[in-house]
C-alpha cells in the first residue's frame, strides 16, 4: 500500500497570543525524564458525507483555538528543561490517500497504520518540527483518518486523551466554557539536591525489530480470568490477565529464542499518579505524572500464569501504598526524585531482561467525535523499540496488544500466543 499523497503543510497557531507572562514553561523533572520521541494516535471515521475542504478549516479553527488553552505545544524548546512559548504553531498536514477505508481496516497491520502519520515524525528523537504533529488524511471513499503526534517531552497517555477531547469539544461547538488545562509541572516544586537530569527509562532502539498487533476479545479474556480465579486469585482484571499472559509468553519466547534461563525477568509498567494522590491531581491535568510498578519473575513457579496475576495485583498495591496514601503531589514528586539519586548510573540491562509494557485501557481515545461520530477504530503505530507494548481497548470490551520484539523473538511469541490461546 502506498502512502497518502502530501495535498498541504501549514503552521496552525493559537487563536489567541500567548501573554508574556507566560512565554517561559519549565518542565517538571518528570517532563525532562521522558524519552524525545513523539506519542502517536489515529483515528478512522466513516464517510458522513461531509466536503473534505469544510472538514479541513473546521479541524484547523478548533485547533487553533485549543492551542490558545495549551499554549506550550505551539512554541519550540529554548535550552533544557524550557519551552519558550512563542506561538510559532503546530504542523498541520493534509493528504489523500486513494484507497477505501475498508482496505486499511479488514485487516490492520502496524506497518500499513503507520503511513498515516506524518513522514519523519515516529520514532525520530531528532526530528526539529513543531512539538505537536498532526495530519489529516482523505481516503476515495469519503472516510477519514486523522493522526496526532504529541512529544513526549510535554505529553503523557492522559494529556493525550484530554487534549483530544477538548479539540473535539470545541470542534462540535460544545467547549467554549472548557476549563483551561492544569499544567502539572507549574505545581511541582522540584527539590533543592535532585538529581541531574538522565533518561534513566529509556529502552534501546532497535533496526531489527517487528510490532504485531494481537486481539483478546470477550470471550478470551472470561476464559484467562476463570484459568486464575480458580488459583484463588480475587477479581482479576482484563488489564492483568492480558498483562500476565504476554508476560508468560514474552518469558517462553525469550528462553526459546536465547536461551537465557538464569536471569531474571523484570517487568516495568507506567502508572498514571493523577487519581494517587492527596487531593488527586485534576483529571484535565497536562505534563507527565507517571512513574513505575514493577514486577519480578526470578524462578520458575512465578511463570504461572496465577502467580503472574497475583505479582502484578501485589505490585500495585505497593505502589499505592507508597504514592497513594495521603501524598500530595509533590510529595509523590519528592519521592521519586530521591529514588532518582539511586538509579543514577545505575543499568538494570545487564542484570536481568527487562520489558516494559503500558495500559492506554479506558482512556478515551475510541470516543473522541469532531461533530461526525465517534471513529470507527484508534490505533497506536509500530515501535522501533524492544521489548516493549501496549494495551487500548478493542470493541465489546476487549483489549488490542501491540507488541515490540526483535524478529527472531516475535516468531516465537507469536507461536506461543497460539498455543495458549
Amino acid at each position: 500500500m502506498q502512502a497518502p499523497q502530501i495535498i498541504s503543510k501549514e503552521l496552525i497557531r493559537p487563536s489567541s497570543p500567548t501573554p508574556n507572562h507566560l512565554k517561559n514553561f519549565s518542565l517538571s523533572l518528570l517532563d525532562q525524564l521522558s524519552p524525545n520521541f513523539y506519542l502517536p494516535i489515529v483515528m478512522f471515521y466513516p464517510d458522513m458525507g461531509l466536503n473534505a475542504s469544510d472538514i479541513s478549516d473546521l479541524l484547523k479553527k478548533s485547533l487553533s483555538e485549543t492551542l490558545s488553552l495549551y499554549y506550550p505545544f505551539a512554541g519550540r524548546p529554548a535550552s533544557k528543561g524550557v519551552i519558550e512559548c512563542t506561538d510559532e504553531g503546530v504542523e498541520f498536514f493534509v493528504a489523500r490517500m486513494d484507497y477505501k477505508l475498508a482496505e486499511v481496516l479488514d485487516e490492520i497491520e502496524p506497518r500499513k497504520i503507520d503511513l498515516f502519520y506524518p513522514k519523519g515524525v515516529l520514532w525520530n528523537e531528532s526530528y526539529e518540527g513543531s512539538l505537536l504533529v498532526t495530519q489529516v488524511t482523505f481516503f476515495s471513499c469519503g472516510a477519514l483518518a486523522i493522526s496526532m503526534c504529541f512529544l513526549h517531552k510535554i505529553s503523557d497517555a492522559g494529556t493525550v486523551a484530554i487534549f483530544l477531547s477538548d479539540w473535539a469539544s470545541l470542534a462540535r461547538n460544545s467547549g467554549l466554557n472548557l476549563p483551561p488545562p492544569y499544567f502539572i509541572s507549574k505545581s511541582l516544586v522540584p527539590p533543592n539536591d535532585a538529581p541531574v537530569v538522565k533518561e534513566v527509562t529509556r529502552i534501546e532502539t532497535l533496526d531489527d525489530c517487528v510490532t504485531r498487533r494481537f486481539v483478546f476479545d470477550a470471550s478470551k479474556l472470561a476464559e484467562l480470568k476463570a484459568m486464575v480465579t480458580k488459583f484463588g486469585v480475587p477479581n482479576p482484571s482484563r488489564v492483568e490477565v492480558v498483562g500476565a499472559f504476554i508476560y508468560k509468553c514474552l518469558m517462553a519466547a525469550n528462553f526459546k529464542a536465547k536461551g537465557e534461563s538464569s536471569r531474571p525477568y523484570l517487568f516495568i509498567q507506567p502508572v498514571n499518579l493523577r487519581s494517587r494522590t492527596t487531593p488527586p491531581v485534576p483529571a484535565n491535568s497536562v505534563g507527565n505524572f507517571a512513574w513505575f510498578s514493577t514486577v519480578m519473575v526470578k524462578n520458575e513457579r512465578e511463570k504461572e500464569l496465577h502467580n503472574l496475576v497475583s505479582a502484578i495485583k501485589n505490585g500495585m498495591a505497593q505502589f499505592n501504598d507508597r504514592f497513594g496514601k495521603n501524598q500530595t503531589s509533590n510529595e509523590c514528586y519528592a519521592m521519586i526524585c530521591d529514588m532518582m539519586k539511586h538509579m543514577m548510573n545505575k543499568g538494570l540491562s545487564d542484570e536481568c531482561n527487562v520489558y516494559k509494557g503500558s495500559s492506554l485501557c479506558r482512556f478515551p481515545y475510541d470516543d473522541i467525535d469532531f461533530g461526525w461520530g465517534k471513529p470507527i477504530w484508534a490505533g497506536l503505530s509500530s515501535s522501533v523499540i524492544s521489548n516493549t507494548f501496549a494495551l487500548k481497548d478493542a470493541p465489546e470490551r476487549g483489549i488490542e496488544a501491540w507488541i515490540t520484539l526483535q524478529e527472531e523473538e516475535m516468531a516465537f511469541f507469536a507461536s506461543e500466543v497460539a498455543t495458549l490461546a
